[in-house]
């Protein structure tokens, strides 16, 4: 029985490694009129690309309020609102990365008893919405934290927003 379950999985595993190498394939060689043609088209294409927004969503980082966590320890609360300019609806949770930093260390996330705006973080925004939201993070000390929010998935670690602000 071992061995049958074996040589199906085997067989399957084949069968799907096979049909990934028959999904390439060579092109035919371009003749010159096409190459001339595909580097207008490429050099049209990157122009077009510096003038799009270089990012699918627009973020502002509104304030910061220093609370309470859950323990009693200090935190801070950071408000954000944000715009989705993609094709696709999505969350800020799915869409934007964002780090407060104190002392150059990023803060742990905190849990706070006030309520807070964070309805907006996880809800699903279509595009040309936006929502506001707030999160919290455990403070170190009362020195200045710095905020910045990138896209979470993306080729470099472009910052959308960065703020400064004083918890002391």
């Amino acid at each position: 029985m071992k061995k049958r379950v074996i040589a199906i999985a085997s067989t399957i595993a084949l069968t799907g490694c096979l049909g990934l190498f028959g999904c390439g394939g060579d092109e035919p060689a371009a003749s010159a009129d096409n190459e001339s043609a595909q580097t207008e088209g490429a050099t049209e294409a990157a122009e077009s690309a510096e003038e799009a927004p270089a990012s699918d969503y627009e973020v502002t980082i509104d304030g910061a309020e220093v609370m309470e966590d859950y323990e009693g320890n200090p935190a801070v609360v950071v408000t954000y609102s944000w715009v989705n300019n993609s094709e696709e609806a999505t969350s800020a949770a799915v869409a934007l990365n964002a780090k407060v930093f104190q002392n150059g260390v990023q803060l742990e996330p905190a849990v706070v008893s006030e309520d807070i705006e964070g309805d907006g973080y996880m809800a699903e925004v279509k595009p040309g919405a936006g929502t506001s939201y707030g999160l919290a993070y455990v403070l170190d000390d009362q020195s200045d934290i710095t905020v910045e929010v990138s896209e979470l998935i993306s080729f470099d670690d472009t910052v959308l927003a960065e703020a400064t602000f004083s918890v002391a």
